[in-house]
């Protein structure tokens, strides 16, 4: 296949998630790397392919995004910065203003409409100014995942701090209060997005989480949240992630006396 009839891409976040997309797509003849957004000064100005451990591809990493956009003009810009939609938006608004489609690990975006109505609008309102495509996607929130327990110890150390692994419980309670760590992200949105594929509205959601301790330490989080239709539960998610449980993903249904698990 001939470079120029592969899909230019850039990077946007080259932290655990960006690297696994960039060592991914190294692999693929379909796509070409062009460039790489990120503001961690310590690997600023660094060939992506050293820091890959692969040798140099000649592709540096740079905290310019207009630069990187402008020069590259990639056809796709795979994000994977943080988890809150209205954290990222300036972030998305200068990909879309350059006319690349989106597809990003924001868990929020997977359903903006939840949290963030006005952020849905105007991303619409810009993508569709500017002729191109935004999609939330990424393991989480996950689409019908309705049961998932995970190892944290095999997670990136950003998901482990996010949930306060290691923590006391005070120090736990202080900085999720701060919202310094935040726990799991993105039950409300697993359940609005299943209600809108499954077309049921969604009345209410009720989320909740909670540290799992051992030995004085967090070791983990639980997270529950519910999705109601009127009076009657419609979905019920549940979320574990800890240092002492084996990975699982399990879907329940429910239908006239019949139950599936998956």
């Amino acid at each position: 296949m001939k470079i120029a009839d592969r899909i230019p891409i850039v990077l946007y976040g080259f932290g655990f998630i960006g690297r696994m997309l960039a060592k991914s797509l190294l692999k693929l003849k379909h796509y070409d790397v062009v460039g790489v957004i990120d503001i961690n000064p310590k690997i600023l100005g660094c060939d992506i392919g050293e820091l890959l451990n692969i040798g140099k591809i000649g592709i540096k990493v740079s905290n310019d995004p207009v630069k990187v956009l402008s020069e590259r003009k990639p056809k796709v810009v795979l994000h994977a910065t943080a988890s809150f939609l209205d954290q990222v938006f300036p972030q998305l608004k200068v990909v879309i203003e350059h006319r690349a489609n989106i597809i990003s690990s924001c868990e929020t975006l997977a359903y903006p409409w939840f949290r963030y109505p006005k952020l849905a609008k105007e991303i619409d309102k810009l993508a569709r100014k500017h002729g191109v495509t935004v999609i939330g996607a990424g393991v989480n929130p996950g689409f019908i995942r309705v049961v998932r327990r995970i190892n944290a110890l095999k997670r990136r150390p950003s998901f482990q701090r996010k949930i306060g692994l290691g923590l006391t419980l005070d120090e736990f309670r202080e900085l999720m209060s701060k919202g310094v760590i935040t726990g799991h992200v993105g039950y409300a949105e697993s359940i609005m997005l299943v209600g809108k594929v499954l077309g049921r509205k969604i009345s209410k959601v009720v989320e909740k989480q909670e540290p799992i301790v051992r030995n004085v330490k967090v070791e983990g989080i639980k997270g529950q949240a519910v999705g109601y239709c009127g009076r009657k539960v419609f979905v019920r998610l549940e979320f574990v992630a800890s240092a002492s449980v084996k990975d699982q993903d399990a879907v329940i249904i429910d239908c006239e006396n019949y139950s599936y698990g998956l």
